[in-house]
């Protein structure tokens, strides 16, 4: 077979592809992120009314992320009123739909290959609220809110390209993004919310969403340095590396306070009881919470609906219903994810041992990743690589243009 020959044009994109994909940053989709952008802040433009909820229908879209191309989007804006808020409105989060289903031949989860977007919005606003907010807070800062949007392309691009996954990964990130589980001790919901942003499902965003803030703000190479270690994500990181489990404990005694509170909510009597002997029943009781709330969202997703409704009603039938039966290969997955989740029954210190030095690992690694988005900003000087057809016409443009070099006759540098 013949080789194939293809422009230096060719070259350079296949090459700035390739890079861009290592870094984990696919292509086009900073573009992409844009035109949501614009897409998402003129439909929250034409809400002029008070509701609660407003939702979004847009066809023939046109957002490429590397090799998919998503075509319909539905946006959907949940509006939160607090007694106790008395401040302009804010976004609290934001997050794009990904289906899927558990197989129970294959016994993993397959993930839908659709081809829409369902991105929905959070905000909480006053009892005093006005419509116009919502689009003021979401322009507020473009280029900050256009790196939001290519961090939930990003996952759906993600989704989108993993056709087949492990269900407990799923379950895992879920459990510490999804809510409700707060214990009123701001250590462990600063536990939480780090335990969140080390799971492998927002990892493999972060690249992409801090390097579109850093194109989108134009950053040269001899700017990145001040650019990254001012950056918000870079300096997440950097917070939890050092939260070691050690600071834990130290700020566990700092808000002994609300320990009390919290093994009084639980039944528990915290008179009796010194600080010490306090400390591993408050970690032990945060860590059941997490065990359950994770078996609680696997079972959810796992059985599908006749294995659900058999064992909420079968009984009262006094027989199996059809399309009931779960087969000993199903339930032995969900006996191996039980034994993982809940390998720290006897010893719950342990676990948060464990995930203190994950924390120092992941956001290490995570770091150097975001790091080599550097090689993303084009170089400011550039090799020419001339083909010389006449060269003494050639000497003569380059003496005009650069002026001819001195003959010399010592070696002017240093060994």
């Amino acid at each position: 077979m013949g080789k194939i020959l293809i422009t230096e044009k060719q070259f350079k994109t296949i090459t700035k592809d390739l890079m861009v994909e290592a870094v984990g940053v696919p292509e086009g989709i900073i573009q992409s992120a844009d035109e949501l952008y614009n897409i998402v802040s003129n439909l929250l433009k034409t809400i002029t009314h008070k509701d609660s909820k407003y939702d979004f229908d847009v066809e023939d879209v046109n957002l490429d992320v590397s090799d998919v191309e998503f075509d319909s989007l539905n946006v959907t804006a949940q509006v939160e009123e607090f007694d106790d808020y008395d401040g302009k409105a804010v976004i609290a989060s934001m997050g794009v739909g990904n289906s899927f289903r558990f197989d129970d031949s294959i016994l993993m989860q397959i993930n839908f290959q659709d081809k829409k977007i369902e991105l929905s919005i959070n905000f909480v606003v006053s009892n005093d609220w006005e419509p116009s907010e919502l689009y003021n807070t979401f322009t507020e800062d473009q280029i900050h809110t256009t790196s939001i949007m290519a961090h939930e392309l990003k996952h759906r691009f993600d989704k989108t390209k993993k056709r087949l996954d492990l269900l407990g990964r799923g379950v895992k990130y879920q459990t510490y993004s999804s809510g409700g589980l707060n214990f009123g001790i701001p250590v462990i919901n600063e536990f939480m919310m780090y335990s969140y942003y080390i799971q492998m499902s927002e990892s493999l965003v972060r690249p992409t969403e801090v390097a579109t803030r850093m194109i989108k703000k134009g950053i040269t190479r001899d700017k990145f340095y001040d650019f990254i270690t001012n950056d918000e994500t870079f300096n997440k990181l950097k917070s939890i590396k050092g939260f070691t489990f050690e600071y834990l404990i130290t700020s566990l005694y700092e808000q002994m306070n609300r320990v009390d509170s919290l093994i009084s909510h639980a039944g528990g009597d915290p008179d009796v009881m010194s600080d010490k002997e306090k400390i591993e029943p408050i970690l032990d009781l945060v860590y059941t919470n997490l065990v359950s709330t994770s078996v609680e969202i696997f079972d959810k997703y796992f059985y599908n609906h006749f294995q659900q409704l058999n064992s909420l009603f079968g009984s009262l039938f006094g027989a199996q219903i059809p399309g009931s039966n779960i087969s000993k290969e199903k339930e032995n997955v969900r006996k191996k994810f039980i034994n993982s989740v809940s390998k720290y029954e006897k010893r719950p210190l342990d676990f948060f041992k464990d995930q203190c030095d994950s924390f120092q690992y992941e956001s290490t690694k995570l770091m150097k990743k975001i790091s080599k988005i550097y090689s993303l900003i084009p170089g400011e000087k550039q090799e020419t690589n001339e083909s010389i057809l006449n060269w003494d016409l050639h000497q003569k443009i380059v003496e005009k243009k650069y002026g001819r070099t001195p003959i010399k006759t010592t070696y002017n540098f240093k060994k």
